[in-house]
């Protein structure tokens, strides 16, 4: 009975379709006109909360958008089609797990793309606050030998490679050419790659210049400071990463109490 409903139903919808074409027309362009919607929604969302990294990190957000989209279709296929053959092998699988298990792992295709992105943003952004540590002490070295700030600037960035001291570099050269403070260039690439620690060492720095002090002085205290903090950053990545390695021990542990508990405690409550 409701076999002969359905169908019944698709056969009016589909002469409805054949006899009226401008609705088929109209469905196709209100469909057309939704999806556009919500891509531009979740493009703007993105790219509103996750700017620092993506720029960081390069990417756009028009393909992060993509990855994150192909990552949902492929967990919630894949998925999909494990529990079909798990259907065909014989195993039970429950009317609840084929709804909840595509929706899980096409979420969580849709949440990793985004997560690989914070951490290739944070791997970035400890490089370059390695890099900017380094670039300071040659600053101070350079300027302690006599030479110009603008000098010792410019020669600093070029004794080092690598991405970040290639985005130094780039921001002292648009400081030379629309002559301004190339600390004014430095703070800006700190507030567009979310570095606050560049952007207050610039300011600083700019600051002593500006009021006559000594900005050896102020570089090497500044260096000292930065270096300070990544040190303190990775010992405590050390002893978060340490007290992981205890969990397992932990639950290798748990494990051979059970192990050899097990047949005492069967026999105690079998001659109960």
């Amino acid at each position: 009975m409701i076999r002969s409903v359905f169908f019944g139903i698709l056969l009016a919808i589909g002469a409805t379709f054949c006899i009226v074409p401008l609705l088929v027309t109209q469905i196709q362009s209100a469909i057309k006109s939704m999806i556009r919607r919500s891509l531009n929604a979740i493009r703007l969302n993105t790219g509103t909360r996750l700017k620092p990294d993506l720029v960081i990190c390069d990417i756009d957000t028009s393909s992060l958008v993509a990855n994150k989209l192909t990552g949902t279709v492929i967990g919630f296929g894949v998925s999909a089609s494990c529990l079909v053959l798990m259907q065909t092998a014989g195993i039970a699988v429950s009317g609840g797990m084929k709804l909840i298990t595509p929706l899980v792992v096409g979420t969580f295709g849709f949440v990793y793309t985004e997560h690989k992105i914070r951490q290739m943003s944070k791997a970035r952004r400890r490089s370059f606050l390695h890099s900017f540590s380094s670039f300071l002490d040659l600053t101070n070295i350079l300027l302690a030998g006599g030479a110009g700030t603008e000098t010792a600037l410019i020669a600093a960035a070029e004794s080092g490679d690598g991405w970040s001291f290639e985005q130094i570099r780039r921001a002292l050269t648009v400081a030379k050419s629309t002559r301004t403070s190339p600390w004014n260039e430095l703070a800006r690439l700190g507030e567009m790659y979310s570095l606050p620690q560049i952007k207050e060492i610039a300011g600083s720095i700019q600051l002593a210049g500006e009021h006559g002090a000594r900005i050896r002085t102020s570089l090497s205290a500044r260096a000292e400071s930065l270096r300070y903090r990544q040190m303190s950053e990775v010992e405590s990545s050390a002893n978060s990463a340490t007290e992981r390695m205890g969990l397992p021990m932990v639950l290798l542990f748990i494990s051979f109490i059970v192990l050899i508990g097990y047949p005492a405690v069967s026999q105690v409550i079998g001659g109960l």
